[in-house]
């Protein structure tokens, strides 16, 4: 099912293709099947409303490339920027990641090894059709059957229900030493040019992106084939609109039917697209600016005090269903949603070169990604997705007087996550607070906290590559504007 519904993405992107026609539409507006590229701008959060820009189609020029960027052949599917089958061939290209059926496109989710696999979402593809690095609880082996209590691997083993008798300890409060001292470098969001991409399933252009000074806005539309079958979803990318900084716009419908027998979305736990906002390097293709501007990739253990100054608005208005598998206390059961996303931040980090260096080389995502670990700071979170299995769970924790749960991951052990409980749509994040706590107690939780095991300890010779910002989406429709985003680094 899954290698035929590929099959007739990449027919239809390379039908679509063949035109140049542009389209200007309102978000949320329906997309025809003739291939026009759709244009569009932030709404409101009510779907209508923005102004129409109408922009080139997603084939970078020359002077907006960094590297190999851009868009390919008729395919409409990113070669050299994320490893999209490109003519007929449906086998792999020399620059991404797909190296058997159905693999997803290896691109800055990571690469996706096996059929269907990847459901890793930024920290990289792990087995068959798994859905497992993300926050479905880590299944394996296109079992799809991770619910909300857990993940579930080979159809079989219910490693992620087993009882770890978690005494749900307070991990009381933590920060990070010195926050304070000069400013060696900074990086804004500013207003620059108007610009829009956007992509759907009969005009694919997943993988473009759009230069912001120093950061890269990403479609990263990875996971197309997991709309609903035959739905027409939508994602775009804009700069500089309606006193919007940089953003997206998204339309991926409803959540999949089916999954184990429920017919409502509860039970999807597949990530469709992860559109980001880069600072650093990302992957072979995407390096927001020179080292010497950003400091990325950088020395763990020289890592300066860093903060993330932010505001942003993140309104979802698409289909609207009842909550029943909660895993939110803001929304119980029986309330109304409408889409499942998070909104994220991350950073992945990695060995150092052959020569001991931090060097933007370090980082290899075509077929199969190369960090060693990733920290992911879940700014909001839906009613029913998490970033593990309710197993995996590790404490409450207080950092700057703001609450968050602490998952750590079996399927994982380079992995750790921290949500939110109160979200702010506007605020500084120190995120060495994150990092630290990471490298203090992630390799320890069981001892500290009763809480399953992350087996491995980072380590300060490890280079930390990357801040990515971005919406790991669900289902359902909205956007995500950027008002404010700085990254201050001090020493």
């Amino acid at each position: 099912m899954q290698k035929t519904l590929l099959a007739s993405l990449i027919v239809l992107s390379l039908s679509a293709c063949d035109s140049d026609t542009s389209v200007a539409v309102q978000p949320g507006s329906a997309v025809g099947t003739d291939g026009a590229t759709t244009v569009v701008t932030p709404g409101t959060g009510s779907g209508t409303g923005g102004t129409v820009v109408d922009v080139e189609t997603g084939a970078p020029t020359d002077d907006e490339k960094n590297g190999d960027e851009g868009i390919s052949d008729d395919a409409g599917s990113a070669t050299s920027d994320g490893g999209q089958i490109s003519d007929d061939s449906g086998s792999a290209t020399s620059d991404g990641g797909e190296v058997t059926d159905d693999s997803g496109s290896a691109t800055s989710d990571g690469g996706q090894v096996t059929d269907d696999s990847g459901s890793a979402t930024s920290d990289g593809g792990v087995t068959d059709d798994s859905g497992s690095a993300t926050s479905d609880g880590g299944t394996t082996d296109d079992s799809g059957s991770a619910t909300s209590d857990g993940g579930t691997s080979d159809d079989s083993s219910n490693e992620g229900d087993t009882d770890t008798s978690v005494d749900n300890n307070n991990g009381g409060d933590f920060e990070s030493d010195n926050v304070g001292g000069s400013i060696i470098r900074q990086s804004s969001l500013s207003s620059g040019n108007t610009e829009t991409i956007c992509t759907t399933l009969s005009d694919q252009n997943n993988f473009s992106n759009i230069y912001v000074g120093d950061f890269i806005l990403h479609n990263n539309a990875w996971r197309p084939w997991r709309a609903f079958e035959g739905y027409e979803w939508e994602q775009c990318i804009y700069t500089n609109t309606n006193g919007v900084l940089a953003g997206w716009y998204y339309d991926w419908g409803p959540g999949r039917t089916g999954i184990n027998g429920n017919p409502n979305p509860s039970g999807d736990y597949y990530v469709r697209s992860y559109p980001e906002l880069i600072y650093g390097v990302k992957d072979e293709f995407r390096t927001s600016a020179p080292q010497s501007e950003t400091g990325f990739p950088m020395r763990f253990g020289d890592m300066p005090n860093i903060s993330i100054d932010y505001a942003y608005d993140g309104p979802q208005y698409g289909e609207s269903r009842v909550v029943d598998a909660s895993n939110n206390a803001r929304f119980p059961n029986g309330s109304t949603i409408s889409g499942e996303r998070n909104i994220a931040i991350e950073s992945f980090f990695y060995e150092t070169d052959a020569n001991g260096q931090c060097s933007e080389g370090i980082v290899t995502r075509t077929g199969g990604s190369n960090h060693t670990y990733e920290v992911m700071v879940w700014l909001d979170a839906g009613a029913e997705r998490l970033p593990a299995g309710p197993s995996d769970y590790v404490t409450d924790l207080n950092i700057r007087g703001e609450a968050y749960k602490v998952y750590t991951k079996g399927a994982d052990p380079r992995y750790i996550a921290f949500v939110a409980q109160n979200p702010q749509t506007s605020g500084t994040v120190y995120w060495n607070d994150f990092t630290d706590w990471a490298k203090t107690y992630a390799h320890r939780v069981q001892q500290e906290f009763g809480a399953r095991s992350n087996s491995i300890q980072m380590q300060d010779d490890w280079c930390i590559a990357n801040i990515i910002v971005g919406t790991e989406i669900f289902w359902g429709e909205g956007n995500l504007d950027i008002y404010d985003w700085t990254i201050t680094q001090r020493q």
